[in-house]
């Protein structure tokens, strides 16, 4: 009988331990939140922040912001079957842009964010067809005003 409980009592937290350890990498690939697929809808302004990642010195991916308006600009710069993601946050509300148009495909996505409040942002890899950011893939973090 004591043996039994025992036993259980090591299955439930070695339970909890996984399902703790899970759950960061589970919501590292979802992309959550709004999702929106960025558009050939173009916009001139000026980038005022940009994160990259970059392959040789060369920008491969890049994502832009531009606070007049909240315009986000991303661009794919390799045909690798993922698609460049613009991962964003201000304050409580975040989502994701997608730039599924493959490589060398510059698109732009305008967002309404409220006036005074930080944009955070990063560039990531991931896939539209499954709305998904591929972990481990990301940029530093960027922030600027909106």
């Amino acid at each position: 009988m004591i043996k039994n409980r025992r036993l259980k009592r090591i299955g439930a937290v070695a339970g909890t331990l996984s399902a703790a350890l899970l759950l960061p990498l589970t919501q590292a690939n979802a992309a959550s939140g709004e999702v929106d697929r960025a558009t050939t809808t173009r916009h001139d302004g000026e980038w005022v922040k940009c994160a990259s990642k970059m392959e040789h010195g060369d920008n491969v991916y890049l994502a832009c912001f531009d606070p007049e308006g909240d315009w986000f600009n991303v661009y794919d710069g390799k045909a690798d079957g993922s698609a460049a993601v613009v991962d964003w946050q201000v304050g409580n509300r975040y989502g994701a842009i997608f730039n599924a148009d493959g490589m060398a495909a510059q698109r732009y996505k305008k967002k309404d964010f409220p006036e005074g409040a930080t944009v955070r942002f990063r560039i990531c890899l991931g896939h539209w067809d499954t709305k998904m950011i591929t972990a481990g893939t990301c940029s530093g973090w960027v922030s600027n005003p909106t």
